[in-house]
């Protein structure tokens, strides 16, 4: 074995709930995309709320050992006060049969979509509505018996630029003081869900890491970058601990809290060119054209990079997952080295002493990426969208054989791998 894990380490896939169950009636995705406010319908999605099972197996046969996925807020609670226990039994079935396989559940509490009774309300932009989500955190407590690991979470900064920054994604507010705002309120949200978890469950957040580079080689765009990195990847993170969550404009106080690990979801680097405007150069950040080969997605890849995001997330003393990693292509054969690539960076951390206990490919199958529809292919397992019919690619067999043996083989190093690091 040319690469070999410690034996606790979890080898696993990503989904999120909107993206691959279907018929997410109640969410706030939903109605904006039944009225044209998005370019695509998820519909039925993969229809995993009905195939779980059959999903669940495969990941077994594959030898996948974890599994992170998401609980739909909305399918619990589809109107106010309104508890629908037909999801909760659901979603235990789910769990019970990821536990009677041996697969480690991941699960994260809030995926970029809420109910859409709850936004109407205003969502996070209003403090007081923290109430709904203390509610849902508590029937959480109850649904998650046998979970070890949760995060309260996924990417709370890609939640905050895309829907009240940039206005690309629900709920399509363009207003950079309502933008900070609700990010404080995240805070004060994972405080809650923090205080309400802890001791039950290792209770966590998970925040993408993008590399932030300056566009040149100028002192003007090399601080452009370290602040765009500052704000986009760390002053949320350090206001957890430090109670006070500093914006672009003003400083927030927030409850000081804790997190037992932090998930790092790596996919690219941005490149950052120098603005007077102090939000200019946060959201206005271009994809880094670092290889001549983009993605479906137009990305970069860039491997190196998820080294980067772990030696930087180590200063919290924490534990780390890599909770999402992944490429969007129709070549399966660049997918496999994609794996090989970062996971030989990942190894390359842990040998360096860096507390990382897991790696969850993203996406354990194709699905609805937000407003790209269902053109970009993620998955280890092809979706046919017209039959569902599962179809594992090579790269689910790869990757199972590594995460079967806790390791790379050496001729998989050196027909896909880096030669050097």
């Amino acid at each position: 074995m040319k690469i070999k894990f410690p034996e606790y380490f979890l080898f696993g896939t990503a989904t999120a709930a909107h993206q691959i169950e279907g018929n997410n009636k109640w969410n706030d995705w939903w109605y904006y995309e039944q009225i044209g406010k998005l370019p695509y319908k998820s519909g039925k999605a993969c229809n995993h709320w009905e195939l779980y099972k059959e999903d669940i197996n495969l990941m077994a046969e594959l030898g996948y050992n974890a599994y992170r996925f998401s609980i739909e807020w909305s399918r619990l609670f589809p109107e106010e006060g309104n508890f629908n226990e037909e999801a909760f039994n659901r979603y235990r079935e789910i769990i019970d049969l990821l536990l009677e396989k041996g697969i480690t559940p991941n699960v994260t509490l809030h995926h970029f979509t809420s109910p859409l009774w709850f936004m109407k309300k205003g969502g996070f932009a209003r403090e007081e509505n923290l109430k709904y989500w203390e509610q849902y955190v508590d029937k959480a407590a109850d649904l998650l018996k046998g979970v070890k690991i949760v995060a309260t979470f996924n990417e709370p900064m890609v939640y905050v630029m895309m829907g009240y920054l940039t206005a690309y994604w629900p709920p399509f507010v363009k207003s950079p003081f309502k933008a900070f705002r609700v990010a404080s309120n995240l805070l004060k949200a994972h405080a809650l869900a923090y205080d309400t978890l802890r001791g039950k469950f290792d209770v966590g957040i998970v925040k993408n890491i993008p590399i932030m580079l300056p566009a040149s080689e100028s002192e003007r765009d090399k601080k452009a970058a370290q602040k765009a990195d500052y704000l986009f990847n760390w002053s949320f993170l350090d206001a957890i601990w430090s109670g006070r969550y500093k914006g672009a404009f003003k400083s927030y106080k927030v409850p000081e809290s804790d997190a037992d690990f932090i998930g790092i979801n790596y996919y690219t680097a941005s490149e950052v060119k120098h603005s007077w405007n102090p939000l200019k150069f946060f959201f206005d950040a271009k994809l880094a054209d670092l290889s001549e080969r983009k993605t479906q997605m137009g990305w970069s890849v860039y491997p190196e990079g998820i080294y980067k995001a772990i030696k930087a997330v180590s200063r919290y003393g924490k534990p780390m997952y890599i909770t999402e990693n992944g490429i969007a292509t129709l070549d399966d054969e660049w997918r496999v080295e994609f794996i090989i690539q970062h996971l030989q960076y990942v190894y390359k951390a842990i040998e360096d002493g860096y507390d990382v206990n897991g790696y969850f490919y993203w996406s354990l199958m194709d699905n609805y990426e937000w407003r790209e529809g269902f053109e970009p292919r993620f998955g280890l397992i092809e979706i046919d969208y017209e039959t569902f019919e599962r179809k594992p690619r090579k790269s689910a067999y790869v990757y199972g054989e590594i995460a079967q043996k806790k390791g790379i083989k050496e001729e998989l190093v050196e027909k896909y791998g880096l030669s050097s690091l």
